[in-house]
């Protein structure tokens, strides 16, 4: 059985929420989903929604040349105009969980003033 991760992002100041399911694809392999109230998200999804993503490719970078190749990033930091918005993390951080490298804890992002 596969396993599925559900995550929701509050994006901050914009409003909008961004829900990711992540799902095992086994071997290290996963794909996600988003629905999200951003128009620029949508695209995002339309464009990597649902594709077989190898995760030691998004999430680490390749030890002979120190680069990154990631799609996730790579789409998003070309389709999100403010490059800053956690839904980015977020993404990465669920699939991280579905495919068992990493546990699942809440991460936030708290302002003190």
């Amino acid at each position: 059985m596969h396993k599925i991760v559900n995550v929701e992002i509050f994006g901050g100041i914009c409003g909008f929420v961004t829900t990711v399911h992540a799902e095992d694809k086994s071997g290290y392999k996963a794909s996600f989903r988003l629905d999200s109230e951003c128009p620029n998200w949508r695209k995002v999804d339309e464009i990597l929604g649902g594709k077989t993503l190898n995760m030691m490719t998004e999430l680490f970078k390749d030890k002979k040349t120190g680069t990154l190749n990631s799609q996730v990033l790579d789409v998003s930091l070309k389709t999100i105009p403010h490059v800053s918005c956690p839904v980015i993390s977020g993404i990465l951080k669920a699939l991280e969980v579905s495919v068992g490298l990493a546990l699942p804890k809440d991460a936030t992002i708290t302002f003190v003033e």
